[in-house]
């Protein structure tokens, strides 16, 4: 793993089906990943997740900084805004 990854604490969040409602505002749902363990908050197939789940989205920091749907709590959003001050 890269010290980017090891950033993640496995919260588990961006795992979870979400939704936008139609002012913009991003829901997450209680439906996780089926690759998802939630007992450990770990992916089954982390080395495959793209090749396996087309919907995995490979969080980078550029990434992080153009979504929406992190939660504020998430150790990568806390990184990127960390390194990004307004």
């Amino acid at each position: 793993m890269s010290d980017w990854e090891d950033l993640c604490k496995q919260c588990g969040l961006c795992c979870f089906e979400k939704w936008i409602d139609h002012n913009g505002r991003v829901h997450t749902t209680p439906i996780p990943c089926r690759y998802l363990d939630i007992v450990n908050r770990t992916c089954k197939v982390y080395h495959k997740r793209f090749t396996v789940d087309e919907g995995c989205v490979k969080l980078t920091p550029e990434v992080v900084r153009s979504v929406n749907w992190l939660p504020e709590e998430c150790a990568y959003v806390a990184h990127v805004h960390k390194c990004d001050p307004e």
